[in-house]
C-alpha cells in the first residue's frame, strides 16, 4: 500500500457539519472543518470541496482508543486497490441495506439483476485511476471520501 501525502494541516480537527450533494458521477461533499493558520498561528473556518464523490465512509473509534486522531491532518491516498476497495465496499453495503429493508426476490447468480451490477453505466471502471481516497482522521473517528479531486476554501 503507498503511503498517503499530508494536503491540509488541521491537526485537531472537528468536523461539525459535512455536506453531501448527490447528483450521480457529478456527487459533491462539502466538509467545514477548522485548520492552524500557519502564518497567524491560530484556527480559521474552512471548507473542503470534494467533486465527482464516488463513495463516502465513515469508521468511529472506540471512545478509548483515539488513535488515528493524532495522524495531523487530511490526507490523499492514491492507492488504486485501496480506493477500488472503499467504492466496492460501499456498493456491497448499499445492496445489503436494501435487501434487509423490502421484499425483494434477489438472486446472486444473475448478472442482469440490478443488485449485482456494480457500475451499470462503466464510469467508475473507464475513470478509477483519476479518483484518490482523501481521509481525514477526528477524535471521533475517519472519514474516508473517494472523489477525483478536492478544493480548499478559506
Amino acid at each position: 500500500m503507498k503511503a498517503g501525502k499530508l494536503l491540509v494541516k488541521n491537526f485537531d480537527a472537528r468536523i461539525p457539519k459535512i455536506e453531501i450533494k448527490p447528483k450521480g458521477s457529478s456527487s459533491k461533499i462539502i466538509v467545514l472543518s477548522k485548520m492552524y493558520d500557519e502564518n497567524d498561528d491560530k484556527k480559521i473556518n474552512v471548507k473542503i470541496h470534494f467533486d465527482n464523490v464516488a463513495a463516502i465512509e465513515f469508521c468511529i473509534n472506540y471512545f478509548d482508543n483515539m488513535i488515528g486522531a493524532e495522524a495531523l491532518g487530511l490526507y490523499e491516498i492514491e492507492d488504486i486497490d485501496f480506493v477500488d476497495s472503499v467504492v466496492k465496499r460501499n456498493f456491497e453495503r448499499r445492496r445489503e441495506v436494501y435487501l434487509l429493508e423490502g421484499d425483494y426476490e434477489y438472486d446472486p447468480s444473475e448478472p442482469a439483476d440490478m443488485l449485482n451490477v456494480f457500475d451499470l453505466l462503466g464510469i467508475y471502471q473507464k475513470e478509477k485511476e483519476k479518483y484518490h481516497a482523501f481521509v481525514q482522521n477526528v477524535d471521533a473517528g475517519v472519514y474516508i471520501i473517494i472523489a477525483k479531486g478536492y478544493q480548499l476554501v478559506r
